[in-house]
């Protein structure tokens, strides 16, 4: 199933631009659940990261001017994508837009919130709001009021 609509997403740029975000599901041409092989015909960047407890591949590629992330705990199947620069939902950017005009639209309460330390250049750093929303299957990342990152998961597939 997810070849057949990866084909056709690669062939149909005007639909391309269209898909956004599915919640549980995908972002643009990138879905959950699917072999990263599928993938790796596209221009893209990896790399691993291992902290000796938790590992994992990160695959970057650059659709429509922004750069998506997906992320393989197992090394092959993709677990989360990650979206930084753009996420479009309902025909609507999601980075950058204010948290509660987010709650609005997605119509669903946070089940988890805490706040992380994201480092960034120069020794600073931000202070940034975490909040989980496992029946959407986004964690949402917040600094200013503001959305910084959106990843995508499907909670529900782990589910038993």
């Amino acid at each position: 199933m997810y070849q057949i609509f990866y084909n056709h997403m690669i062939h149909d740029k005007d639909k391309q631009m269209e898909t956004g975000l599915v919640l549980n599901t995908s972002y643009d041409i990138f879905f959950l659940g699917v072999d990263i092989s599928e993938y790796e015909e596209l221009t893209h960047h990896k790399t691993h990261y291992d902290d000796g407890s938790f590992g994992f591949d990160c695959y970057e590629f650059e659709r429509n001017g922004y750069n998506i992330e997906l992320y393989c705990e197992d090394g092959h199947t993709v677990d989360s994508i990650c979206c930084r620069e753009s996420c479009i939902y309902k025909g609507q950017e999601l980075i950058m837009m204010k948290f509660e005009d987010f709650l609005n639209i997605i119509n669903e309460e946070p089940l988890n919130h805490e706040i992380l330390y994201v480092p960034c250049k120069d020794n600073w750093g931000q202070n940034q709001h975490v909040y989980d929303f496992d029946k959407s299957g986004l964690q949402v990342w917040v600094w200013r009021g503001k959305i910084r990152t959106i990843i995508i998961d499907n909670t529900n597939a782990y589910e038993e």
